[in-house]
């Protein structure tokens, strides 16, 4: 009989031990579960925000290489928003833009944007700045302001840079330099 009592206490044990072990593994299951559908999550979004940086670099492209009467190609980004703006005071940190289809032409629209995919708010703005050119070699030396003495602005390059944010998660950062190829007057 006493035999019977300690098997029943060792089996109580065990089973304490194997329940113990089991909601451990559970707990452990499920924070990796969490972690990779959080991980999930936030892949998605920074997909997100990198596609919406490239369209924003490709309609940078279509306003830069648009031509037409109505467009004005080079112009649109060297004097914002239609070619007829400041070649300083319209560009830079303090005036952001974002691009905009107007009938069937992409065109720069004042401020940044918010865009919003599956009730997630993305906000997307464009800088564009002046470059300026070291005045020995002409090796883009920066944005304006340029330093008088060493470096020049150069009316035939402008540095766009893409920036998409949302909360709870780093902004996506995208910039390119512009070159104007075609003859087009300032």
């Amino acid at each position: 009989m006493n035999k019977t009592i300690n098997n029943r206490g060792q089996i109580l044990s065990e089973l304490l031990i194997a329940i113990a072990i089991g909601a451990f593994l559970a707990t452990i299951s499920a924070q990796l579960i969490a972690v990779s559908l959080n991980a999930s999550k936030t892949s998605e979004e920074k997909s997100r925000g990198a596609s919406l940086a490239q369209e924003g670099m490709e309609s940078m492209r279509a306003i830069v290489r648009g031509n037409a009467t109505s467009s004005q190609g080079w112009n649109r980004i060297y004097l914002p928003p239609d070619g007829t703006g400041n070649a300083s005071s319209s560009k830079g940190i303090n005036n952001p833009w974002h691009p905009e289809i107007i009938g069937e032409t992409w065109q720069l629209a004042s401020s940044s944007e918010i865009i919003s995919i599956s009730e997630k708010n993305y906000t997307r703005k464009i800088i564009i700045e002046n470059v300026c050119r070291n005045d020995t070699g002409g090796a883009i030396a920066g944005v304006s302001p340029c330093n008088p003495g060493t470096t020049t602005d150069d009316p035939t390059t402008q540095k766009i840079t893409i920036t998409v944010s949302k909360n709870d998660m780093p902004d996506v950062i995208l910039s390119a330099y512009f070159a104007r190829y075609l003859n087009e007057s300032m």
